[in-house]
């Protein structure tokens, strides 16, 4: 699913220097793997999945994904792969205060050809998998911070991505809240859907089924 080789990342300081967070890492995810990122912070654990994801193109080294090669494909070509096989979770939930949480789930496709009625039959199949299906008109400030986040998860669902990339997704949740997240990326994994996963959890940690340490820029 995910071949990266040699990839490097730096960023200037802002006094004239460079600072580099990726130093020849590489990184092979199997497909159905789930796969825990760990690290200090700083270490360029996000900058990484921004790198896997093709939202980030200022690195060297060679990145495929899903058969897809990434490094030099232009931004038609990166769009196209992100909302065709890619899934996004973060720790800010990114969602808009004023629309239900089917209205957010709908709107990777808001540039979509495909008819209203197949958008929104998608959308709540997305929402039923995360257990919201009697949420779906609620707005965010409606819902718990659990909800939302599984409402973000839906969003990223949507699409029938093929990997999950998620950056810190229980980083705003209490215990018992990420516990029901972490048991759901768990469920999403066993049918067959590939995460990897930025986390300084330890619950996200175990239930990954490989754990990497990014350090001096490299994984190991």
């Amino acid at each position: 699913m995910i071949d990266a080789k040699g990839v490097v990342r730096g960023f200037d300081d802002g006094a004239g220097g460079r600072v580099t967070v990726l130093d020849g890492a590489s990184l092979s995810v199997a497909a159905g793997e789930f796969v825990a990122v760990v690290g200090r912070s700083g270490s360029g654990k996000s900058t990484l999945l921004h790198v896997l994801g093709g939202l980030d193109t200022g690195y060297r080294g060679e990145v495929s994904v899903a058969g897809v090669r990434l490094d030099g494909l232009g931004d038609a070509a990166l769009s196209r792969f992100r909302n065709e096989t890619v899934g996004f979770v973060f720790q800010s939930f990114h969602l808009l205060s004023g629309v239900s949480a089917l209205e957010n789930v709908m709107l990777p496709a808001r540039f979509s050809a495909a008819p209203g009625g197949e958008l929104e039959r998608r959308a709540r199949e997305a929402l039923a998998r995360v257990g919201l299906t009697m949420h779906a008109a609620r707005t965010p400030g409606q819902l718990s911070g659990g909800e939302r986040q599984r409402v973000a998860i839906a969003r990223a669902l949507f699409a029938s991505p093929r990997l999950l990339l998620c950056d810190e997704p229980t980083g705003n949740l209490d215990a018992e809240t990420a516990d029901g997240v972490v048991a759901l990326f768990s469920a999403l994994n066993a049918s067959g859907l590939t995460i990897v996963a930025v986390t300084h959890e330890e619950r996200l940690r175990a239930a990954a089924s490989r754990v990497v340490t990014l350090a001096k820029g490299r994984l190991t």
